[in-house]
């Protein structure tokens, strides 16, 4: 693999929430993830006080909130979320899967990080 670029395939695909699923990358400033939701699955309401997060829905339909307020986001929605401002989701049906892109990067999110999470704790 060269330093500049992998396929998502050759990439471990990580369970970080019951039924979500990242795959994750970063570089020095910024960091990538593909996320798949597979049906049923909530992502509790938490925020991040150090990046600013975008999305790009790209298959399938999700509920997500953002600042109170509640839409949902089909193939080629884009949503924005200011640092800081608390957010959450949950799967509508099927399987969805999402890019979404952490400014700056966020390294908790890669495979090995020795640290705690910025989303609350589920049970399972």
């Amino acid at each position: 693999m060269c330093g500049y670029w992998a396929s998502w395939s050759d990439l471990p695909e990580r369970e970080v929430l019951e039924g979500n699923f990242r795959t994750a990358v970063t570089g020095k400033e910024m960091g990538l993830n593909r996320i798949r939701w597979v049906h049923p699955t909530t992502l509790p309401e938490h925020n991040h006080p150090d990046a600013e997060q975008a999305m790009v829905i790209t298959s399938g339909r999700i509920a997500f909130t953002v600042a109170g307020v509640e839409t949902v986001l089909g193939t080629g929605d884009v949503v924005v979320i200011p640092r800081g401002v608390e957010h959450s989701g949950h799967s509508i049906e099927g399987e969805a899967t999402f890019i979404e892109v952490f400014a700056p990067a966020r390294i908790e999110n890669l495979v090995g990080f020795l640290g705690g999470p910025s989303m609350p704790a589920v049970p399972r």
